[in-house]
Formats: structure tokens, sequence, C-alpha cells
């Protein structure tokens, strides 16, 4: 029998079992943990069946999805940010968290003005994995100061949750970064395209540099936890 196969029959009776028993339940085993720990099984299951046929294996391969879905878990965010992300492929990943999780969080979603110049520019293209989503919400504009902004019309709610993937350049990794650190106490965030190499690679290290620095000028604020198998790579940096 080939893996996909066999992986088709385990996910087959892993969806009754789930059936039988209500649900998912909760992932996170020990909550009270001081390692960032969830119930593996769950997640790749989860992540097979409902993330991987939305979005794809492009941009975030399998580590990278397990990292972003155990950090809805774990953090139990009251709201996620991002931008970036070109057709809310990330947005959507969270939407799929909530939807299964039932944690009744909503997602704010932005990306770059129509009249932005940007090889990236999503153009018609903005937010297509999640248009009509009533948890998700689509903005334009700078998304640090989008961000924020909304962050404070909403009452300034706890436990935020950013996810930054803009232009992976170490200056505005770091300024965003910074920006959101400065102003919300409690917030986290995942940074995409994070790996570091060597400059022999030829592969742009700027945002691993920026991370770097921000926890560098936060001292004992955050716990780091890296999705280094390869690239694009990803980062969490959790306010404890």
């Amino acid at each position: 029998m080939s893996l996909v196969g066999a992986r088709s029959i385990i996910s087959g009776l892993r969806r009754r079992a789930r059936r039988a028993t209500g649900g998912w339940g909760d992932p996170v085993r020990n909550p009270d943990a001081s390692e960032f720990e969830v119930d593996l099984w769950t997640l790749s299951d989860f992540v097979l069946d409902k993330i991987v046929p939305v979005v794809g294996v492009r941009p975030y391969p399998l580590n990278e999805l397990l990292l972003m879905t155990a950090a809805a878990c774990r953090l139990k965010p009251s709201v996620v940010f991002d931008w970036g992300t070109h057709i809310g492929a990330s947005a959507r990943i969270f939407h799929e968290c909530d939807k299964a999780f039932k944690f009744g969080f909503e997602i704010h979603s932005i990306d770059l003005p129509p009249d932005a110049s940007h090889v990236e520019h999503p153009g018609q293209e903005h937010g297509r994995l999640v248009r009509g989503l009533a948890n998700v919400h689509l903005h334009r504009g700078n998304g640090v100061r989008v961000a924020l902004d909304v962050w404070r019309r909403l009452g300034q709610p706890k436990r935020p949750l950013f996810f930054v993937d803009g232009d992976h350049a170490y200056e505005s990794v770091r300024d965003e970064l910074g920006e959101i650190f400065s102003t919300v106490p409690d917030a986290s965030a995942l940074a995409h395209d994070s790996f570091f190499q060597s400059a022999d690679a030829n592969y742009n290290v700027g945002p691993a540099l920026a991370i770097d620095e921000v926890v560098r000028g936060f001292p004992g604020r955050f716990k780091v936890i890296k999705s280094g198998l390869g690239l694009p790579g990803m980062t969490l940096l959790v306010t404890v």
C-alpha cells in the first residue's frame, strides 16, 4: 500500500473517531507545561485533512503549518492580524483553526493598497482564499499600522497574535516587530521567511537577523520557537 493510501485510511479512521467523540477537543494536552507542546497527532491529521487541500503546500511546508496551528491552539489569541500573505493563505489557515477548535477569534488580513507598485502585489487576487468568510476582515494599507489601528478600535484586546510576512527586508521586519511589541504588551508574533543560512547560500537572511535584534531589545520577554527544517522558515515569538 502506498503512503498516500495508508494516510487516507488512517485519516478516515480518525474522522470516524472524532464524530463518535463529538469533535476535536482541546489539542493542548498540558497547558501548564513550560515547553510549547500540543497533541501533534491531532494537529497533523487536522492540517492534512483541512488546510493542505485549501492552500496547497506553498508557501507553507507541513512543519510551518504545524507551527501556525500549534500557535493558535496553545495561545488561543483574542484576535489575529496578518499581512503580506497575498491571496489570504495564512488567514485561511487561522480560519480553519478557529473553525475546527471553536476559539472564537476574528482575523484581520491586510495587504497593499490597490495603487501600490510591488512585485508581489496581489491585484484582483487579494484575499481570494478568505473572501466571504464571516470571521475574516480584509484591509488595504500599511500592515503594521492598519493592524495596530484596528487593535485600538477593537478596545485593545488581550493576547493578539500577529503574522508578519511583509517584504522580508531586515529593516522593515525589525521595525514592524519592534512597533508591535512596543505597543502591545502581551502580543505574540509569527515571522515568516526566517530560515538562516550563510552568505554563500545567496538567501535573504534579513528576517532572521531582525528577529534576533528584536529579541535582544526585549530581554526576557519571549520564548522563541523556530521552524528551522528548511526554507522558507518561520519563527514564533511568544510573550511570556
